[in-house]
């Protein structure tokens, strides 16, 4: 399996619009706090929930959370960094 380094991955997710003119639609795989494993499979960056509100930093590094949007759903939603798992089909590597 393909891996990818942390940084590579949140270097790649904060980029909102692709060459195309088009939004960076990414999927993503996460470990949800009970241990079950969690899929998205078409997820941008959250453009609505900018920093500031309800204490929003916009610095992932600072606060660990990542504010998404699922196309699918239509909904907004926070992945803790670390619980993050894979990216578009690849293993992240947290260690890198």
């Amino acid at each position: 399996m393909q891996r990818i380094n942390r940084r590579v991955v949140f270097a790649d997710i904060h980029q909102d619009i692709r060459e195309d003119g088009q939004p960076h639609v990414f999927s993503v795989g996460y470990c949800r706090r009970d241990g079950t494993l969690g899929h998205k499979a078409r997820v941008t960056k959250s453009r609505n929930r900018q920093a500031g509100e309800r204490g929003y930093r916009g610095n992932v590094n600072l606060n660990h959370v990542l504010l998404l949007y699922n196309l699918e759903t239509g909904t907004h939603f926070e992945i803790a960094i670390d619980r993050l798992l894979y990216y578009n089909g690849r293993r992240i590597n947290h260690q890198a």
